[in-house]
């Protein structure tokens, strides 16, 4: 094997690697982004369930000093047409500035 064949040889391993690394870095982003929509998810859930069981400890506005920048709002508006159905939408706000908003049909409180 001559010194121009090890060269190459180099050239192609060290560029399969930084493809890798690539991957990688990808792989662990997207693993950080799905964390916080699952915890988005999670205080969502949570207050609706407050919201059915009309038991808000805190100002449904603002979550506790754990929350880690995440805020939340939550509207109840009647059904039309329906009487003890109430809409409750939950809108959490994400520390980067992202939204998830939780829609669901609920027995009036």
């Amino acid at each position: 094997m001559t010194l121009l064949e090890s060269l190459v040889a180099l050239v192609i391993m060290g560029l399969t690697a930084v493809g890798f690394l690539d991957v990688f870095r990808t792989t662990s982003r997207s693993t950080r982004d799905a964390e916080v929509w699952v915890q988005a998810v999670s205080y969502a859930e949570a207050s609706m369930e407050e919201t059915k069981l009309g038991t808000f400890a805190v100002d449904p506005t603002v979550l506790d000093a754990r929350s880690g920048g995440f805020a939340r709002d939550v509207v109840v508006e009647p059904w039309p047409g329906q009487d003890g159905v109430a809409l409750v939408t939950v809108t959490v706000t994400l520390p980067g500035g992202g939204t998830f908003v939780l829609h669901r049909l609920v027995r009036a409180p």
